[in-house]
């Protein structure tokens, strides 16, 4: 049985606190960016055993697919929504 081992409480606690220090620097300049709410999804997902796109919401996960080249990892992220072509 090859089962990944899971991050230690500790390291996952310090991704949501990094995570939320950027978000907060973010919003003092006025700066909220789909890749900082990415960031905060991830960290905080991995702490709750989910996925990214649990914590995203419709649009964001739109946007994502659509306009933003951020790196996705399906399996750890979860899906992006399918966007049909016209």
């Amino acid at each position: 049985m090859n089962a990944t081992p899971a991050p230690n409480r500790e390291t996952q606690l310090e991704a949501v606190l990094q995570a939320a220090l950027y978000l907060l620097g973010a919003r003092q300049d006025r700066m909220l960016t789909i890749e900082e709410w990415t960031d905060l999804a991830r960290a905080v997902a991995a702490c709750q055993e989910r996925k990214t796109a649990d914590y995203l919401t419709e649009h964001d996960l739109e946007d994502i697919a659509e306009r933003y080249a951020l790196e996705w990892d399906e399996a750890t992220d979860g899906p992006l929504l399918q966007i049909d072509e016209p």
